[in-house]
């Protein structure tokens, strides 16, 4: 499993992006490199950093999006694949749908935190900054380990041959205090946003992981005794993102995927035609302005009701004004920006997604599966894609909303809905265009539903939902994912108008048992490590 090779790897490596100072990923190819004289050429050493960078993951190019699909956001234009394996309950340690044992990016990390303490000759001011983003990338790849598997070997220095490589999982509770360690460190390393290239890790950017990583240790999967010093310690870390000052909502819901860089970034995966790109606009067409691809993201029925109404009401409550024979009338600005419905405007023309459709409507190949499309993040002026390419909207890892919500969610379950609970939620809603004030009688049950209904709405299609889905350990209930099959709209013309019927779109109920929260180690990573151990139920 942990077999080091025994060369330093960015070195070697014939290929290697790098960030040049205007923020553009180029490619520069490079001969063998001697071991030793990546620590004296500062360009060498930022090579290096950047390669470990380049493996960080952003939008799925090679295969279709699994995360949105196999939860209560979208489904994939068709009805078989790897998402419906999945919401089937058909897979195991073999499958490899989720597989993400990343101890090849650890290696490089490890590689590169000894080579600059230990032998970099150059200025203490890039040694600082570059031990940082270091200590960043390797504590976000720690991350999204956890996140998967729970506890794994934490291991912080290279290895070598005559090591004991067959190492033995770390506790939970161990590797959350590794990864929020990690972010400390960096933190301290770190610049300021605005001190350097867009793109790479910053102070802010280490506080908000430190912030997700304790909201996660926090939350009911981990935090199986509710201790409330746990929700305190995610409150307070939120908070110091927040005091920074350095970031704030970005006015326009629309753009916020598509204005790179701005002000509501905290930490991105860079991209730059047609050095790096991806599919996203291809993804969300349907057959009539297709390229090679049919959609990947249909938005379910069960994300649309979500969606607020724009006095602020949910479309179930009394006084919503919420009307089923006109129901995309009157929402707030986010399902605009999100959700492309039956007669919007969508790519300079009108979008149906009517039975009676050939070219767009639900029930035709390569066309929605659910009624709908999705309009988040497109650049709907592309002309140039086609399949997995002509794309290169930057993947914003973390961004302020979600700061806010988790500082609003931590809060509220440490000591109840406070005004500074009411305060950043009122922030969230107003940029929605939701300008009527939360009252301030909820009650903490009733804060939480709101809570993570506007996590629901705010982070989708940015593989979020799947993830809370799990870590507040609801997954398994019959009503979430382990039993229910979720639906769509299906749309027929009727006289002058349209006639809406909710269908079922999912051809299985779907599955997910307890065993499922932790994924199973890779059967491989088994097979190469005697020591290490299977989640139950795998």
């Amino acid at each position: 499993m942990m077999k080091q090779t025994l060369y330093i790897t960015g070195c070697l490596l014939l290929t290697l992006a790098f960030f040049s100072c205007s923020n553009v990923l180029e490619k520069e190819n490079l001969n063998s490199v001697d071991k030793d004289a990546i620590w004296t050429d500062p360009n060498l050493v930022r090579l290096f950093l950047n390669n470990i960078y380049a493996n960080r993951p952003g939008f799925d190019n090679a295969n279709p999006p699994i995360v949105d699909n196999i939860c209560d956001e979208t489904r994939i234009g068709a009805s078989t694949g790897n998402p419906f394996n999945i919401l089937a309950g058909v897979w195991t340690p073999s499958s490899g749908y989720f597989d993400y044992w990343a101890y090849d990016d650890v290696r490089k990390a490890n590689e590169f935190i000894e080579g600059i303490q230990q032998k970099a000759t150059i200025s203490d001011d890039l040694k600082k900054q570059y031990l940082g983003e270091a200590k960043f990338l390797r504590a976000i790849t720690y991350f999204d380990m956890v996140k998967r598997y729970g506890g794994v070997p934490i291991i912080t220095a290279p290895q070598k041959l005559t090591d004991d490589l067959a190492v033995k999982r770390n506790t939970v509770d161990e590797c959350y205090q590794f990864i929020v360690k990690e972010c400390e460190e960096a933190a301290v390393l770190l610049p300021e946003k605005g001190k350097t290239a867009s793109g790479r890790a910053t102070k802010g950017a280490a506080m908000a992981l430190k912030a997700r990583a304790l909201l996660f240790c926090a939350s009911q999967l981990y935090n199986t005794t509710n201790d409330k010093t746990k929700w305190e310690a995610a409150a307070k870390a939120a908070q110091d993102v927040i005091d920074l000052k350095a970031y704030s909502l970005y006015p326009d819901v629309r753009r916020i995927m598509l204005d790179k860089s701005n002000q509501e970034v905290i930490f991105e995966v860079q991209y730059s035609k047609p050095d790096k790109e991806h599919g996203w606009d291809a993804q969300a067409k349907p057959l009539s302005i297709a390229n090679g691809i049919g959609p990947k993201r249909c938005p379910l029925q069960e994300l649309v009701d979500a969606f607020p109404m724009a006095n602020g009401k949910n479309i179930f409550q009394a006084g919503s004004g919420y009307d089923p024979n006109d129901p995309y009338t009157g929402r707030d600005r986010r399902f605009y920006a999100t959700i492309v419905y039956n007669g919007s405007e969508y790519c300079g023309r009108t979008q149906y997604t009517h039975i009676k459709d050939s070219l767009n409507g639900l029930g035709f190949s390569f066309c929605t599966t659910t009624g709908y499309y999705q309009r988040k993040g497109v650049d709907e002026t592309n002309k140039g894609y086609s399949s997995g390419k002509g794309s290169d909207q930057n993947w914003i890892e973390i961004r302020y909303a979600e700061i806010l919500l988790s500082y609003a969610e931590a809060r509220n379950e440490a000591s109840g809905p406070d005004n500074s609970v009411l305060g950043v939620l009122n922030e969230l809603r107003a940029r929605a265009g939701i300008n009527v004030p939360l009252g301030t009688d909820i009650q903490q049950d009733s804060m939480r539903n709101l809570i993570r209904n506007e996590r629901y709405v705010e982070l989708c299609y940015e593989m979020k939902r799947y993830w809370d889905l799990r870590r507040w350990k609801i997954a398994d209930r019959p009503d979430v994912l382990n039993g229910r099959r979720y639906t769509g709209m299906k749309i027929t013309p009727a006289g002058n108008g349209w006639k809406y019927e909710r269908i079922v779109v999912d051809p299985k109920n779907s599955v997910f048992t307890p065993n499922m929260y932790y994924m199973p180690i890779p059967f491989n990573e088994l097979l190469k490590n005697g020591n290490l151990t299977q989640n139950p139920g795998w």
